[in-house]
């Protein structure tokens, strides 16, 4: 079939929209626009291999058992936590401690703590108790207002929230460790109660982790002339882990995708004589899909990257705009030819349909299956 003018008009417009987009699109995957990002030079440390050998073991034991996390921010990356914490301590950890005239609740260092005047520590004896193991021993009362880190929406809806209790030894305490005084967790011993759940959100995971957190710098101590000597004090880090219910995902976002591209990814099985039907599909289901994008990008925060759900989106976009240029090149076709000829046009057409139809499915569906395998495994 020869092309007329309309049809060479079509493709040469579209043609250049996608070129476009097809280079605007590999400058967004090169990174090529984004501004880059200063590194943090902090780091955790195994805290066995940094650690000198034969040193004496003088270790301060802390434990935490979080009862209540409220005032989820995702906006602010805030939250909310109350529970009990405690310390054991061995007889000369006691002896270090001492020297430095601190009480037991000025050990620590709540690193991710926000808002000092509302946080709140109550010992529960006047005085540190002794155990029948020999260790020293003192537990609080904890409340305050923390701040998540590690948020990162980029699997959204499927995606996990860690909301971290993290605690270091205080420098004064930390200069110690050339007597082998350090913090470690009891793991066994802490734990989350009943009251941690998060609307809209399911509870995974409670783990704890330690180590040796590095800091970028010396402090201006002039402990190193050179400046590569940095700051380090060891870390103990209680961590909470949510994720949303996929079933919940599945039915309230990703159904609502579904059911509208199905409808669209079925509208070339109408007959091309159908022409003034098939060109309203794709303008229709494209503003639905814009709708149904903005409804739940309001839940989210101002985020600087795009979402798993966002890429789907703009897949479904490109279907619809490949749609309409087909719809819009068959209707022209069908404005051209004759009487005589119409039939068999109509018939190429639809074969054609068949087979665009069939490439645009499997193209949806292997673009959202690389796109997710193109995603950070975001554990922690």
């Amino acid at each position: 079939m020869k092309l007329a003018h309309q049809d060479r008009n079509v493709i040469l417009a579209f043609g250049l929209f996608m070129g476009f987009w097809t280079l605007l699109f590999a400058l967004i995957g090169s990174q090529v626009l984004e501004p880059a990002e200063i590194e943090p030079r902090d780091r955790l440390l195994p805290l066995a291999s940094h650690s000198p050998p034969n040193m004496p073991q003088t270790p301060i034991q802390v434990g935490a058992y979080i009862e209540n996390i409220y005032k989820f921010s995702p906006d602010d990356q805030t939250f909310n936590a109350e529970g009990r914490l405690w310390l054991n301590w061995t007889e000369a950890a006691q002896e270090l401690t001492q020297n430095h005239g601190l009480p037991p609740e000025k050990w620590l260092n709540w690193v991710n703590q926000l808002d000092g005047w509302d946080f709140k520590l109550e010992p529960t004896y006047p005085q540190p108790q002794r155990l029948q193991n020999g260790l020293y021993h003192q537990s609080f009362k904890f409340s305050g207002a923390f701040y998540a880190d590690n948020m990162d929406f980029r699997r959204y809806p499927f995606q996990k929230v860690h909301l971290p209790l993290t605690l270091e030894l205080t420098e004064t305490l930390a200069q110690e460790r050339d007597q082998g005084l350090f913090l470690i967790p009891d793991e066994p011993a802490s734990g989350v109660g009943g009251f941690i759940s998060l609307m809209g959100y399911k509870t995974t995971a409670f783990t704890v982790t330690h180590g040796l957190h590095e800091y970028g710098s010396d402090f201006g101590s002039g402990t190193s002339p050179t400046g590569t000597e940095r700051m380090r004090l060891p870390q103990v880090n209680f961590l909470v882990s949510y994720q949303q219910s996929p079933n919940a995902a599945l039915l309230t976002l990703i159904l609502p995708l579904t059911v509208v591209m199905a409808l669209v990814l079925f509208s070339p099985s109408l007959s091309s004589s159908l022409w003034d039907v098939r060109l309203g599909i794709p303008p229709t289901a494209l503003l639905t899909l814009i709708f149904l994008q903005q409804s739940y990008k309001e839940k989210l925060p101002n985020l600087p990257y795009a979402t798993f759900l966002d890429l789907i989106y703009t897949v479904c976009y490109f279907v619809n705009l490949i749609l309409f240029a087909l719809f819009l090149w068959a209707s022209n076709r069908l404005h051209e030819t004759t009487e005589k000829t119409r039939p068999r046009v109509i018939t190429r057409i639809d074969a054609l349909d068949r087979y665009v139809q069939i490439g645009l499915a499997l193209l949806l569906v292997s673009m959202i299956a690389w796109h997710w395998n193109r995603l950070p495994e975001l554990t922690r």
